[in-house]
């Protein structure tokens, strides 16, 4: 079961390809909150995501889409609940174009990361050293350049192609 964890203005393009894929492998997939309110996203739309923080069934892989200040909600103390909570039980944890930053504000980026330009120099400031590539694995976080690149970590995890 995948999980898409809607922090506030999220990249809708980056939630909507994880949900996407998920189906086209075969694979159950929710949307997460903090709450069951509408989330607003980054190109103006709200999304009402399909269960709360305290509700939300324990899934198997996390996607974490890109956002407009994601550091900040890994200052919420519920948002990091929700990831120590089930964080051990999760296979893959995939990160979108700027999403690197809400785990590393949490603790849990690793060292090594794949990272696009517009987060890169943060990444490096904090100590992280970036690589070049689509995406790059570490133990069980798969970090991104974010957008198509998020297929391809996708694939790489499920060890099957997914054609759109």
């Amino acid at each position: 079961m995948l999980a898409v964890l809607l922090l506030p203005e999220f990249s809708e393009l980056e939630a909507a390809l994880g949900l996407e894929a998920a189906r086209r492998l075969g694979f159950p997939a929710y949307t997460v909150a903090k709450g069951r309110k509408g989330t607003p996203a980054l190109a103006g739309s709200v999304w009402t995501p399909t269960y709360a923080f305290p509700a939300a069934p324990p899934p198997r892989a996390l996607l974490i889409p890109g956002a407009r200040r994601p550091a900040r909600m890994a200052q919420d103390p519920a948002y990091l609940d929700f990831l120590g909570g089930v964080w051990e039980g999760l296979e893959a944890v995939f990160l979108g174009f700027n999403a690197h930053l809400f785990l590393a504000e949490g603790g849990r980026l690793p060292q090594e990361v794949a990272a696009g330009e517009e987060v890169a120099a943060a990444l490096e400031g904090r100590g992280h050293r970036v690589r070049q590539g689509a995406f790059h694995r570490e133990g069980k976080v798969y970090t991104t350049r974010g957008g198509l690149a998020l297929l391809a970590a996708l694939e790489d995890w499920a060890h099957k192609a997914v054609v759109l």
